[in-house]
């Protein structure tokens, strides 16, 4: 029987050469993934950063859009109050939110 020991010329590896050889392998997968991690963990402080910063966009987006419906409402009752101006006749809502869903409505129709 002919027995191909191509690759074995310089014999086989002992136990505790294979066990050296799988410590230095899970030595270094070790190390890879703390990097890995510490790569990660920079990431997770960047995206937490970007997402207070955006969270703050978004307060001060809608304190601004809240005082501009305030401003809107004061507005449509001063023309109602005091010039007598109603401007639900003509087609405006008085909440403006309504008027966009009307014209988007009307939109999708014609």
């Amino acid at each position: 029987m002919d027995i191909d020991t191509t690759g074995f010329e310089l014999g086989m590896p002992t136990r505790e050469e294979i066990l050296e050889h799988q410590s230095h392998m899970l030595c270094n997968e070790n190390d890879q993934l703390r990097r890995e991690l510490a790569k990660a963990k920079r990431n997770i402080a960047k995206l937490v950063e970007i997402n207070q910063g955006l969270q703050e966009q978004i307060a001060a987006e809608f304190r601004r859009a809240n005082g501009a419906y305030v401003e809107y409402v004061h507005l449509m009752n001063m023309a109602r109050c005091r010039y007598g101006i109603d401007l639900t006749r003509d087609g405006y809502e008085l909440d403006p939110q309504m008027q966009l869903k009307n014209m988007e409505a009307k939109d999708r129709e014609g």
